[in-house]
């Protein structure tokens, strides 16, 4: 079992705070959103190119792989995607020469239920695009399972493109399919598991403790997602890559600190799968 934490769970922690806390709570990977407050590949200073040999070198003592970056990008406004595919090529440029093997895209938005079929077709070809430039650098490129690019019927098309263009897969954030399918999320798993690369892993009560129709953010093991049925149903069907817990500490400043947090997260991955 490989397990990763996104910096999003931790952004007021130093570069070095990373690395000796991750190594501590026994991790093996990063998944990058985010360093030294910098959230854009090209912003960020451990990876500049007179830095970069340094980066690496720490990374390498620590034993700490950076296993992806977690990009903004998105591909659904048609006023936008030309400028978001070059951003997100020299972004795939930087990760080469880091060595940082995947990239996250988003969807993201419908704005025009009307146009649905027309938004889904671009977010596809888009992605398509960045993904065969990104197989040209050993970069992958994963869309993210969030916001209306959460449901079957909307990802189909994406997955049946994805399959025709090496480098592009599937990002499951497990949150995200939850506010569609909740317990009965086998369907949709079964349609991205091709495709499948990478995993969010979190957790939520899916209501508000004063019953409003939202959603709390809660320690893994505190919430109402399925997470060991379906951590044991992606094993069991071969899946290798990393579990990277998202602690969206970041947006959502209330929830518990880091330092209970990531641990609590490491014990609970051992307990329910070795």
């Amino acid at each position: 079992m490989k397990l990763a934490i996104s910096t999003l769970g931790c952004p007021n922690w130093t570069f070095q705070q990373v690395l000796e806390n991750f190594h501590a709570y026994g991790v093996q990977g990063i998944e990058v959103r985010g360093i030294d407050g910098k959230m854009e590949a090209d912003e960020i200073t451990w990876f500049a190119p007179d830095k970069q040999a340094e980066t690496k070198a720490l990374l390498k003592q620590y034993g700490l792989t950076i296993i992806g970056f977690g990009s903004s990008f998105s591909f659904h406004d048609a006023a936008k995607v030309a400028t978001v595919i070059e951003k997100a090529k020299k972004t795939i440029d930087i990760l080469e020469q880091m060595e940082i093997p995947a990239m996250r895209v988003f969807g993201n938005n419908i704005p025009d239920p009307t146009k649905k079929e027309e938004t889904v077709k671009r977010v596809a070809d888009g992605i398509c695009e960045v993904a065969a430039y990104g197989h040209k650098h050993s970069v992958d490129v994963n869309l993210e399972v969030h916001g209306d690019f959460n449901t079957a019927d909307t990802l189909g098309p994406i997955v049946e493109a994805f399959k025709q263009t090496p480098g592009a897969g599937i990002l499951w954030d497990i949150e995200h399919s939850d506010k569609t399918y909740g317990d009965n999320y086998m369907e949709f798993y079964a349609m991205i598991k091709p495709l499948l690369k990478h995993m969010h892993i979190k957790d939520y009560l899916r209501k508000k403790p004063d019953g409003a129709k939202d959603w709390t953010l809660v320690k893994v093991g505190d919430g109402e997602i399925p997470i060991v049925p379906i951590l044991k149903q992606v094993i069991a069907d071969g899946y290798n890559g990393y579990f990277s817990f998202e602690w969206e500490k970041k947006w959502h400043p209330e929830i518990d600190e880091p330092e209970i947090a990531f641990p609590h997260f490491v014990r609970k991955m051992h307990e329910w799968i070795d």
